[in-house]
């Protein structure tokens, strides 16, 4: 059977300026380099492993590691050099905007200017609680979902560091790099992003704005795993105010990415629980590398059709990439 074609959706870069409030684990290590490059290094890791479209992200914690007027400031720079690499490979590459969440209204102003002049197909914003000191179901953020409903474009919700306090309680006094990871890609991240997710839900933001669109990575974050027991405990009949049961508006507004899944059971349990209309492969480049992703999806065992809806069809749906069609080839 002929390869795969792919698109990507939770790929990564950054830009010198807002790589200087990233960890420095990361700004000192080989990671700089490629989630520098927007050309020819990345192209070809592409190619190498049938992927067709990469639509990339600055990296964490991009704009919401800074507040004022540097924070929009740099979000505009960042946003106007991603978008330089998308006109110049607009057959491989598409953005999401990198959004300044301390100023809500400033955060607006640049998804309309993002996606209505610089073509960027959604926005990715990154935990709003370690950096901004609240989650996005904070009231102020209404007028950013309003947008987000308004210009039909999605919201991609990526981890971030914890806040000191919580690394503090939750992560200390364990030896290092195992704090860290723990604390972010090994747990802390995923859990977080379901907690922050959830909390949506309950503050009735999808009740408010039920035509939003929400995607999150890593195999949905561990909520397809444990969505039956939330439900369990978060019915209406217990209080909680809202219609429906929660995953009522998570398969309704949420979509799942396979983003750094290398192993076939957690993207199984997501395909079992969202449906194959509702998971789109990704790597999470440069962290994870291509062919491990790769590996996975060729093995995924689920019919040619909705590997096709995996691979390609879901993505170029979601996110309005018309020049790709189901089979992965440009119409």
């Amino acid at each position: 059977m002929a390869e795969v074609r792919a698109i990507t959706i939770e790929e990564h870069f950054w830009t010198e300026d807002l790589s200087r409030v990233a960890a420095p684990e990361i700004k000192a290590s080989p990671l700089d380099e490629l989630l520098l490059d927007l050309g020819e290094r990345r192209l070809a890791e592409m190619d190498a492993n049938a992927i067709d479209v990469q639509v990339i992200g600055h990296t964490v914690p991009a704009a919401q590691g800074l507040r004022g007027a540097d924070a929009i400031r740099l979000t505009r720079q960042a946003n106007d050099a991603l978008a330089v690499a998308v006109r110049s490979h607009p057959t491989r590459f598409a953005g999401w905007a990198t959004l300044p969440t301390d100023d809500a209204h400033a955060a607006v102003e640049e998804l309309e200017r993002a996606v209505g002049e610089l073509g960027f197909v959604g926005a990715m914003v990154n935990s709003t609680l370690g950096t901004n000191g609240v989650f996005l179901d904070d009231p102020q953020f209404d007028p950013l979902f309003a947008a987000l409903e308004r210009l039909d474009v999605p919201l991609y919700l990526h981890p971030g560091f914890p806040p000191p306090v919580l690394r503090e309680l939750l992560y200390s006094d364990l030896p290092e790099p195992s704090c860290l990871s723990l604390a972010a890609g090994a747990w802390g991240w995923h859990s977080e992003v379901a907690l922050h997710l959830l909390r949506l839900v309950l503050a009735g933001v999808f009740e408010r704005y039920p035509n939003l669109r929400v995607v999150i990575g890593h195999g949905g974050e561990m909520l397809p795993f444990m969505l039956r027991r939330i439900d369990d405990f978060l019915a209406p009949e217990r209080g909680t105010g809202l219609q429906d049961v929660p995953s009522a508006y998570l398969l309704r507004n949420v979509w799942i990415t396979t983003s750094a899944m290398t192993a076939l059971p957690p993207v199984m349990c997501a395909l079992q629980v969202f449906g194959v209309d509702r998971v789109l492969f990704s790597v999470d480049y440069p962290y994870t590398p291509i062919a491990d992703c790769r590996a996975m999806l060729d093995a995924l065992p689920i019919s040619p059709a909705d590997k096709a809806k995996v691979a390609v069809g879901n993505a170029a749906a979601l996110l309005g990439l018309d020049a790709w069609s189901s089979s992965g080839k440009p119409r």
